[in-house]
This record gives structure tokens, sequence and C-alpha cells, in this order.
């Protein structure tokens, strides 16, 4: 649901209105996420505007606006050649790995993917985003739309009170499975994949719950990671702890039905949340929340199979 798409520091920085029309047209939410190539994208843009002799009053909205879109900007673990011009960077990694598009300056020598800032528009075949789709509720379709936000995030939870790693219960284990091993084999960094789910009296105590979780994911977790299974339960006059969502730093999903594996017969809305609104929710399952109360101790299960109740 999410694509990555190269930004031409240059072509976004030079003009204020360009800058301010196309930044807001990227986010998680929008669907569209700007690589960071180079790794310091966003300094390369404030150089842009002031080359490009953007007013002061201007320059200190667009680096005001670049201080509160780091979750616009997304490390997709690209090479950057510091000797060679931006374009050719570009072009050289998006034949190792495809961008969705190229936005770059105007006249210059490129490919078949690139664009113009002025052609940005929600009808443009290279911009268009899809925000809201179904996903058939297999393991490989649901890992499939949830690899790269999970990938390109730092912070990751799975929330879905029917959760259980136990078969007779569903079959969330497979889409898990599935999960972890694009992520090994993918771009992402090392990170803490958090799961909460709801508590109830079947619940098998966290002990059990650190020793068949492990031999579960045996194996299975790509160096660095770790897994967290955390459950709540609702406060008495509180809300409902029904939805399902993947929420990260950098955005959110709701998911309707819910991420077990049901079958090929099946599907499940998937819909971009609003990033605001994605982090409050994030915010209901953190410690000393007031809307869900932790139920018990939580489990970590490290990549070298070792577990921690916490």
């Amino acid at each position: 649901m999410l694509s990555e798409y190269a930004v031409e520091p240059t072509a976004i920085g030079a003009d204020w209105r360009t800058f301010k029309d196309l930044i807001d047209r990227f986010g998680a939410d929008r669907g569209r996420l700007i690589s960071r190539l180079p790794v310091k994208w966003e300094k390369k843009v404030i150089e842009a505007a002031r080359d490009a002799g953007v007013p002061d009053v201007r320059m200190t909205d667009i680096v005001e606006r670049l201080r509160n879109s780091k979750h616009k900007v997304v490390d997709f673990n690209r090479t950057y050649d510091h000797e060679a011009d931006w374009l050719d960077n570009a072009l050289r990694e998006h034949a190792n790995r495809p961008f969705k598009a190229i936005i770059c300056e105007a006249g210059r020598t490129t490919c078949a993917e690139a664009m113009q800032p002025d052609d940005c528009s929600d009808g443009h075949p290279l911009f268009g985003a899809v925000t809201s789709c179904d996903v058939i509720r297999t393991a490989d379709e649901i890992a499939d739309a949830l690899y790269t936000i999970a990938a390109v995030s730092k912070e990751v939870d799975i929330v879905d009170p029917f959760f259980d790693l136990r078969p007779t219960e569903g079959n969330y284990l497979a889409p898990l499975v599935c999960l972890l091993a694009r992520l090994a084999g993918g771009f992402g960094s090392y990170k803490a994949i958090r799961i909460h789910f709801r508590d109830h009296n079947s619940r098998p105590p966290p002990a059990l719950l650190a020793r068949d979780g492990a031999a579960q994911v045996k194996g299975l977790l790509p160096p660095g990671y770790c897994l967290e299974l955390y459950a709540w339960s609702q406060i008495r006059g509180g809300e409902d702890f029904h939805d399902r969502f993947v929420l990260t730093d950098l955005g959110g999903i709701m998911i309707g039905a819910g991420l077990s594996a049901d079958g090929p017969t099946e599907s499940a809305a998937f819909t971009l949340l609003n990033f605001e609104h994605s982090q409050g929710i994030r915010r209901r399952f953190v410690d000393g929340s007031t809307v869900y109360a932790r139920a018990g101790s939580a489990v970590r299960i490290l990549d070298d199979g070792s577990t921690e109740i916490f």
C-alpha cells in the first residue's frame, strides 16, 4: 500500500510553493514516502532553497515543515555516492530496486518513471496511491501488505484483540512467520515487534507463552529483532478493545476482519490511517495508559531464542 519516491532536493526546494504543495502530498497516510536519498535529504532541500534565493520568512516555513515531516522522509537503505550528482544516484538505485517514480527537475535525461513536480497529481499513473483496499486473508497476502511499513518503521505495534499463537485459536502464526521471512531478506533495520492482544481467562500464563512462543518462532526472527507480547484488559466503562491495527512511528493501517490467515475465499479491508490518529491509538498501548490496562507480565522473545518476562 506504500510506495517509495525519489525526490530531487532541488526540484522540491527551489520554489516555496512547489515545496509546500509537494511535501503535503507525502506520508504513510497518503500512500507515498520520500526516500532518504541522500541520508541528509532535508539539509539538501534547505540548501537548494537558499541557493534559489527563497526569502527568509519562507525559509523558516520550509525548515519547520521539514522538522514536522520526519515520518514522510524514510530510510529505505539506499546507497548514495556523494561524488556523483543526485540524478545519477537515483537512476542507479532505480535500476537495482525500482522507485514508484523519480521526481526531478524538467529537461534532464532520465527514465520512463521520471516526472516533474507539476505532474504530481492524484490522477497521474505514477503518483496515484491506494489508501484502502481488500487483502486476501492468506499468510503471503497479509505479509505482503504489511511488509513495507514494517520494514521502514523503527517501531511496530500489531494490535489484534484475538491474536493467539495457539493453532486452535486461529492461524495468526502463519502471517507473522511470512512477515518475519520478508523482513529477514529485506532492507529494514532491527526493531522490536510488539503484539497487543486482549486478556481473557483461557490465555496461557506468561511462562507458558514464553516457552511455546519461542519454540514457534525459533530461527525466524531476523538478527537484532525481538518479539514482545502484551495482554491488555478493558477498563470498566471505557473503550471497547475490538479494532485491529498495525501501528508504527510512521503511521498505521486499520484492519477490518483481523490478522489471521483464514483462507483465499476471505478478505480484510486494510485502510491507511491519518498520522496523528495512528499515533493517538499507539498511545493506548503504552505503560501508564488510561484507555486499557496491562494484564500481567509481558513476554519478550529474542533472536537467539531466549526469552524474558517483564
